[in-house]
């Protein structure tokens, strides 16, 4: 796909008139549409993008460090390389986003919709999704760290060989999601879905599964220390390796 550069004065200008399009509440200004634009290594740090038309956009090593991206729409965008940390994506329209080895940290996501989103080894410390739908993205190789992914939706998501430290998953939906080869420690799934997940060859270190529904998961191969599965919904197969841990 062909996009059009654009160069630092002409993106200066179209963030004015948005500045002013949100201020006046759409009575002045126009609202920012770059949507399959050539961003790639501007710096739009502490850019204010709430609700602009972002589709199609190439944003590769840019600086959107502290941006706001409320509700903007990043349908099939690329952010590879990208500097996301501590920027906002509240509500954003991310389907079939491109965010191969960009930096989330502390960014937040709560509520956006990321369904079909490629994020292999993107490092999530101390990211925010709650709510979030990740329905069949590929997080292949992620690094999770103090990430909030309470009542998220990851349902056929791909974490394969992802490393998942002190992450909250309470109440998240991950049926048939893939976790094999996945290390998980000291982390919360509480009251998560994970029928037929896949967690073979997965270690698991003092993590909860109180409550959870492990019906049909796949433990094959997988070791366990210090691990809760307290009133979890098991299959037979899974009371049989329950007891092996």
């Amino acid at each position: 796909m062909s996009r059009r550069k654009i160069d630092k004065d002409e993106l200066a200008a179209v963030l004015e008139e948005h500045r002013k399009w949100l201020e006046s509440g759409g009575e002045e200004g126009v609202k920012a549409d770059l949507s399959g634009h050539d961003l790639s290594r501007h710096n739009l740090q502490q850019a204010n993008l709430e609700g602009a038309n972002l589709e199609g956009v190439n944003l590769y090593r840019t600086n959107l460090r502290t941006a706001n991206l409320k509700a903007a729409n990043l349908n099939a965008a690329s952010m590879v390389e990208a500097d996301l940390q501590w920027s906002i994506f509240l509500c954003a329209d991310l389907r079939d986003a491109c965010l191969e080895r960009a930096s989330l940290h502390f960014a937040d996501f709560s509520k956006s919709d990321l369904s079909r989103a490629r994020m292999q080894n993107v490092f999530l410390h101390n990211a925010y999704f709650p709510e979030a739908t990740l329905k069949s993205a590929d997080l292949r190789g992620a690094s999770f760290r103090f990430t909030e992914m309470n009542f998220a939706n990851l349902h056929g998501t791909t974490l394969s060989g992802a490393v998942i430290a002190a992450t909250k998953m309470i109440g998240a939906d991950l049926s048939e999601s893939d976790l094999s080869n996945t290390e998980i420690t000291m982390s919360n799934f509480e009251n998560a879905t994970l029928r037929n997940a896949r967690l073979n060859s997965a270690y698991l270190l003092k993590t909860s599964f109180h409550m959870a529904d492990l019906r049909g998961a796949d433990f094959n191969d997988s070791k366990a220390e210090s691990v809760d599965f307290s009133d979890a919904k098991l299959s037979y197969e899974n009371r049989k390796v329950q007891a092996a841990f």
